[in-house]
């Protein structure tokens, strides 16, 4: 949600104007929207996938998702999602893309040159999987002609990403090391889970 956020509001080159004691409200300004109305598509609806769609619904979001298995009618209805069976047909409806699947020889490079292009030009891409579902050099040149308007995630291929990674100097990105589950409180609850372990066993 928060990766969302920062692309949709534009969040990035406001905090650096404060940094370099800039103010420029127009320059930000003409690439922010509002969440609300837009179609966020999840590529992959499983545990986090789900998640997410729920946290979504009351940003009044057109939910669409695309996985192997349909969810149960009675929480496709009570996320307000719609079941996309065909992935090429679902992704140039959306303005979002998230991408939750695992990284398998078949979704290795699945977001390539060819893929990308048949978004929807302006497209958002938020990557909560593995840096290697996309195609780095196609990424990298597509957010430079501005066909990804934005693309987030602290997920890279190879990691530790390289200081030339392609991704380090692309236009309107906000990538971060790979630390989603790297929280105070995540450490906390995984040191728990340990020793409640270790006294059952």
């Amino acid at each position: 949600m928060m990766r969302i956020l920062i692309l949709v509001r534009n969040f990035v080159p406001g905090y650096n104007q404060v940094i370099n004691g800039d103010w420029n409200v127009a320059a930000i300004a003409h690439r922010a929207y509002d969440l609300e109305g837009k179609t966020v598509g999840t590529v992959g609806a499983g545990r986090i996938g789900r998640l997410l769609l729920q946290r979504l619904k009351p940003f009044n979001c057109n939910l669409l998702y695309h996985d192997r298995l349909k969810m149960d009618s009675d929480l496709e209805s009570q996320i307000g999602a719609k079941f996309e069976k065909d992935l090429d047909a679902m992704l140039p409806k959306c303005d979002i893309i998230v991408i939750n699947m695992p990284l398998t020889e078949k979704t290795a490079g699945m977001f390539n040159k060819e893929k990308i292009v048949k978004l929807k030009k302006g497209v958002l891409i938020v990557n909560n999987a593995r840096g290697a579902i996309m195609d780095t050099q196609a990424v990298a040149d597509t957010c430079s002609s501005g066909h990804i308007a934005g693309y987030s995630g602290d997920v890279w291929f190879p990691q530790p990403a390289p200081k030339d990674h392609p991704w380090c100097y692309m236009p309107n990105q906000a990538m971060t090391p790979h630390i989603s589950g790297t929280t105070i409180d995540a450490q906390d609850l995984q040191t728990s889970f340990v020793q409640e372990y270790v006294f059952f066993v």
